[in-house]
Parts: structure tokens; sequence; C-alpha cells
């Protein structure tokens, strides 16, 4: 009796033994698999996209069926469901910590990440990498968040089925389905405070339509364009050597109109070779690689000077005209003035809601131009100043000058956006229904005020110059600076320099 009754209890401790070590095994290989085995299929499937994707995802619950059932028929699963869900869980939500974790370290924007954060975040979802990098490609991770959901779906149905009847209720799974559904709501919570800061998909397919003037409009010598003509006989004409213009898309109106009234014997064709519009930063380059006599537009930036000092060049400017540089947001928005502090702030990130400047409780999405535009050379230049500007999110970059106006207009939150350009495109060459100039310091933008220099941000408007051999460079400047030049200018719609 002694003997059977040592015989038994041994035989129960043995069956003990591999049970915990069948479990333990079951913990360490489930969750490798979640964690690596199951996200490299899908990786290797994403990395053959449309080919491979849709295979990978009808593998993934195969692949688990097929282990599942292999640890039921050896009886080798945990005797509670948690104990059985407990990798996939561990796995869920690792992938989606650190998703939710990164992305609210860059700002609800993936795109902002620096690289030490990318190189965190592919080495932390390594398994995933090639789908990342496909994803990648649609400037949106948040397609990662619903693939790594959708895949642990994929994984629990089989699993739910196959371990029916091992389903027993215990409290350990409401702990998971509350941790569960706290991920899933933050996740939520972060894409809808992204939906209002940011442009939709929607808004942005919009942009991209709408976004810029069609320059063809101001051609000199083609028919029907907006080009103002001069109802004076001029007081000088150029029938030959004709200067080589170019400069900001603001300016284009004046001195193709300039171009027309005073260049004799070209027509839509040949002035092509003389009249042209690369915008600020290429104007401003081909001014220094000598491809152009003069350039019409703003200062150049810290970057465009020691790009020309490098070459041993020295800009010259002429101030032809003047200009405001104007704030605008969305007519619907109850803010109709604000401080050159104000501004700075907005642009630091000081300020993030109309409401601290007697507007609505709304987000501010601060649109910014690209470096070296013009534009931009005045905003860090006569708005900043030593301030440094916050570095933009994809969402707020506008590279076209139109792209900026309409972006304001059309936001999908409206009243949220404020963007900046010249006065003379955003009411002359974009005018836009929608949107509405700010006042600075309480002073509206009107060609009064910028005559008499009140407005703030009253600046200039150059004809720029690099050493050009031509003569009647020299002469075209010593026109637009006469009277019937600043007349011509000032009925093109931007105010002169002189008078």
């Amino acid at each position: 009796m002694l003997a059977t009754y040592n015989f038994e209890g041994y035989k129960d401790v043995i069956c003990i033994v591999l049970r915990k070590y069948y479990f333990k095994k079951y913990y360490i290989y489930a969750t490798l698999m979640t964690l690596i085995v199951i996200p490299g299929i899908i990786s290797f499937g994403a990395s053959l996209f449309v080919v491979g994707i849709l295979p990978s995802f009808v593998a993934v619950p195969i692949v688990w069926t097929l282990y599942i059932r292999r640890k039921v028929k050896n009886d080798e699963l945990p005797q509670y469901l948690s104990q059985i869900l407990l990798p996939i869980f561990i796995s869920f939500a690792y992938y989606m910590l650190v998703l939710l974790i990164l992305f609210g370290v860059s700002g609800y924007s993936f795109v902002t990440m620096n690289d030490e954060t990318v190189r965190l975040l592919i080495f932390l979802t390594l398994p995933y990498l090639g789908a990342t990098i496909v994803l990648s490609f649609f400037s949106s991770l948040w397609f990662f968040a619903i693939m790594h959901c959708i895949v642990t779906v994929l994984i629990l149905i089989p699993t739910l089925i196959i371990c029916r009847k091992k389903i027993a209720f215990d409290k350990r799974i409401c702990v998971g389905l509350a941790c569960v559904l706290c991920l899933v709501g933050t996740m939520v919570f972060q894409f809808h405070a992204r939906s209002q800061r940011f442009l939709g998909r929607r808004s942005r397919e919009v942009l991209v339509i709408d976004d810029e003037v069609s320059l063809r409009q101001y051609r000199p010598f083609t028919n029907d364009n907006y080009l103002v003509e001069m109802p004076w006989e001029p007081t000088i004409i150029f029938t030959e050597n004709f200067p080589r213009l170019d400069g900001a898309t603001a300016a284009y109106p004046v001195y193709a109109a300039i171009a027309q009234a005073l260049f004799v014997g070209l027509d839509e064709v040949t002035v092509r070779e003389y009249v042209s519009v690369s915008q600020t930063d290429v104007a401003y380059q081909r001014l220094i690689n000598g491809e152009i006599d003069v350039f019409f537009g703003a200062q150049p930036s810290s970057e465009q000077i020691a790009a020309a000092q490098a070459r041993g060049i020295e800009f010259t400017m002429t101030p032809i005209a003047r200009e405001a540089f104007v704030f605008f947001v969305h007519h619907d928005n109850p803010v109709d003035s604000l401080s050159i502090t104000q501004i700075q702030d907005i642009y630091q990130r000081q300020i993030s809601n109309w409401r601290q400047v007697g507007g609505r409780n709304e987000r501010i999405l601060p649109f910014q131009r690209p470096e070296n535009s013009g534009s931009q050379t005045i905003m860090l230049a006569a708005v900043m100043r030593d301030r440094p500007i916050a570095y933009p999110l994809r969402e707020e970059r506008m590279v076209g000058m139109g792209g900026i106006v309409v972006g304001v207009a059309q936001y999908r939150n409206y009243s949220s956006a404020i963007g900046y350009s010249f006065r003379y495109f955003v009411t002359g060459m974009r005018p836009h229904e929608d949107i509405k100039l700010l006042a600075i310091e309480g002073i509206a933008p009107t060609p009064e005020n910028i005559r008499n220099n009140t407005y703030p941000f009253t600046v200039n408007v150059y004809a720029v110059t690099a050493g050009t051999d031509n003569e009647n460079t020299h002469l075209l400047i010593e026109w637009i600076l006469s009277e019937q030049g600043q007349a011509f200018i000032e009925l093109c719609g931007i105010v002169p320099i002189t008078g």
C-alpha cells in the first residue's frame, strides 16, 4: 500500500511538473509567434505589395490554427482562456504602445519625427519592417495600427473557436479586456486629435487640384491676358538687347506688364527668352548664375546672399515699390486683429488655440512656406526677427503661394487656419471670398497705410541685379523709378516707392 501510494504521488508530481513545463513552453513559443513570426509573414507579404499582402493575411490564421490545434491535441494549453490569450494580448499591447507613444511624442504626425525617433520606431517594430516600409509610401502609419488590429483579430478568432471548450470566466479576462479597450480608446483619441489639427485626405486633394494661380494668364503678348496695359505713350522702349527678367510669383504681373509695354518687336513665343517666372528661390539662383539680368521680388535670404558671396557676386537692390506682408484667416474666424507678439507666439507654438487671442476654442493651424521662398524670407526677417520659427508639420507646409490661400479658405475646420503672403497676391492674383486679411496692432494693410508706412509689415519690392553688363538693364530700372514708371506700377495694383 505504501509503495503504491508513493508511486501515485510521484506520478502526480511528474504530471504537475510536465504541465507547468508545457504551459511555460506555450507562453514562450506563442509569444514569439505573435510578436515575431506572424508579423514576419505580414511583412514578407507586404514587401511583395499587391501580390503578397492578401495571401499573407490568409496565411496568418492558417499558421496560427495549426499551432493551436497541435497544442490542444497534445493537451499542452493552459487551463483558463485568459492564460491562452495572454501571448496574443502581449503582442497587441506591445505594438500598440510603441505606436501610440511615438505618435504622441511626434506631435500626432509621423512626418515630424526626427531621425532618432524614426530609427527607434523601426527597431522596436522590426518584425513589421517590410510592412512599415510599404506603408511609409502612403505618408500615414495609421495603417500600421489598423493592420495590427486586423492581424490580432485573425489570430483571436480561430483561438476562440478551437478553445471554445476551455472558455471559463475568470477576472483576468476583464483586466485584459480593459487594457485592450484603453489602448484602442487612446488610438481613437489620437486620431480624433489629429483630425482636429491637420488636413484630411479630402482637403489635401482639394489643395492639389486648386492650389496655384495659372500664370499663363499673365504671359506678355498673349491674347486676353490679365496684364495691365499702359494708357500712355512710353517714354522709353527697347527694340533689342532686351534685359532678361525673372522673379517672384507675386511680382510677375508687374514686370510682365512692364515688358509687354516696353519690349517692342517680341511676341508670345520670343518673349519667353527674356521674361520668365521661376519663383524666388530658383530666380535668385539664376541671377547668381548670370542667366538673368534683373530679379523682381522680395529681399534675398541669408542663404541666397551667402551663395552669391561664394561666387564673388554682390547684389544691388533697388526698391521700386512698397508692399504689405499680410496674414489672413477664414472669414468665419471672429479674430480681426493680432499683435506682432501674438503672431510670433503662434508661429513658435506658444499660442496654439484661438481662444488665447480672443477667438473660439479651436486649435490653430499655422501654415508656412518653404525656406528661401520670398514670403518665408520676409516672415523670418520682418515678422519673427530674432525669434526662431517652429518647424512646420507636413500639413502646415504649403509649397505654392496659392496653396496657402486655398488651405486657409478650405481647411475642414475653417476658422482654425492662418497663413501669410503678399497683399497684391492675395487680393489681386489669388483673391478668395472665404478669407479675410488681419489687421496688425489694429492697423489694416490698406494702400494708404502701406504708403504712409504705418502698417507694421510694410516691405519693399526690389529690382535686384548682380553685375549685369546689359546697359539696357540700368535704363529699365531708371524708367521704373521715373514718374511714368511709378504711375504704371500703381496702375498695376501695388504702391509705388515714391509719392
